[in-house]
């Protein structure tokens, strides 16, 4: 049976030279006695950067022959990831969505994996599994797609990894969204059914196409009775950010190098926004003047006047609104899609949208409405824009057709 290899260390230095504290800046011998019974004896200088124990570990490798490993070819999936996230600087809400995506669905497929084992075949096999999983909806395993891709190529430009495993590899298949088109009927039936103190709220949503947290946050300070315009520039949120409290945030939803954007306001709206003030008058509330890279904590409050409340002299949050007012109403007017499922306020911004496109109003006009870019617009109402060649179609050929002669010509 082989012999386990021993080791005896000793410092070159005699120990009247070597200082009291720290170490004496000379070199460790290494007496060794390898698996055959032969001793050896290695050197290497004491360094800050190598522990002890890591010396120790090299010279026990070198007596065996066996090459120490590299630190990258033993970095799993996991340890990356978790750096990974500790660098995001995403907001608060996309920061958490990161983590349960990695949590609960790209760690029990990949964690224990080392980052340099993963290979392009098993990405792929990864990829048909989703999309045969029916318990797993498209745009969720898109999003585990979108996560895992951001982790690998981090990992790729920060030298842990030779080559891009993803790279080539097409994501999980996501079928065209289908979004609830209100008609002028409901969306008015709607108006008509909901609570009296919170009528306006719908009508922002299909009037102006506001999203749910920008119609929440409405304050007397973006109602422009004169020009007739609706500001848009805050939101309300409760998540961990705010500590579970409905707060008023001048941030919008989207990117933050948009910081407002300008909405007409139909004057129906305006006189239900007039009435709603005169029977309600708006209240003082704390609103947070967020800054780009700055925690919530950390940024300068102002005071507003809000318009919605809600009963328990809170602001009004979406929770409150999604399960007893709004699903209420649609479920008294049996206002149903198509698999029998309830349209969610979203798509009141949709049907704003499909009516001003439908109507041959520009893109880049209702992009700066709604808060998208133009590109946004195209890919996801592209459908609304197919018709395009047959209204402006025979217009276009008229541009190029031979022009037809002139009566001098002829008489000529």
């Amino acid at each position: 049976m082989a012999r386990k290899p021993t080791v005896y260390k000793r410092c070159d230095c005699s120990d009247q030279n070597r200082p009291k504290k720290g170490g004496c800046g000379h070199s460790w011998s290494y007496n060794l006695t390898n698996a055959e019974g032969n001793r050896t004896r290695a050197t290497i200088p004491e360094s800050v950067g190598i522990t002890q124990a890591q010396a120790q570990a090299v010279l026990d490798n070198m007596a065996s022959g066996v090459a120490p490993e590299p630190a990258e070819a033993s970095l799993t999936f996991k340890e990356w990831a978790a750096d990974w996230l500790s660098r995001r600087r995403a907001k608060e809400g996309t920061v958490v969505n990161y983590e349960v995506s990695i949590r609960l669905h790209l760690n029990p497929r990949w964690g224990s994996k080392r980052l340099r084992t993963i290979k392009r075949a098993q990405v792929e096999v990864w990829v048909q599994e989703m999309e045969a999983n029916k318990n797993l909806a498209n745009r969720t395993a898109e999003g585990h797609w979108k996560v895992f891709k951001m982790i690998i190529r981090d990992a790729l430009q920060n030298g842990r990894i030779a080559a891009n495993p993803t790279y080539e590899v097409p994501g999980p298949y996501v079928s065209a969204t289908e979004s609830y088109v209100f008609t002028p009927d409901e969306c008015w039936a709607i108006y008509d059914e909901f609570p009296e103190p919170y009528r306006p709220i719908p009508m922002l949503g299909f009037a102006c196409g506001v999203r749910q947290a920008e119609a929440l946050a409405v304050c007397t300070d973006v109602i422009d009775t004169d020009r007739r315009l609706l500001t848009v520039h805050r939101q309300v949120l409760k998540t961990k950010e705010t500590r579970h409290k409905p707060t008023l945030i001048d941030r919008l939803k989207t990117s933050p190098r948009l910081t407002t954007k300008d909405v007409p306001i139909p004057p129906y709206l305006q006189e239900t926004l007039n009435e709603h003030m005169h029977r309600h008058p708006p209240r003082a509330a704390q609103n947070v003047l967020w800054q780009h890279k700055q925690k919530i904590d950390d940024c300068q409050r102002g005071s507003v006047q809000a318009l919605f409340w809600g009963p328990h002299n809170t602001l009004l949050c979406k929770n409150h609104f999604n399960e007893c007012l709004w699903k209420p109403t649609l479920r008294k007017l049996g206002i149903k899609d198509e698999k029998g499922n309830l349209p969610t306020f979203h798509d009141l911004r949709h049907t704003f949208i499909s009516t001003c496109l439908q109507n041959r109003i520009p893109e880049h006009t209702v992009a700066a409405w709604v808060g998208d870019s133009v590109e946004m617009l195209r890919s996801t109402y592209s459908h609304l824009l197919k018709d395009h060649a047959d209204t402006y179609g025979a217009f276009a050929a008229s541009l190029t057709s031979r022009p037809e002669p002139s009566p001098m010509r002829d008489a000529a």
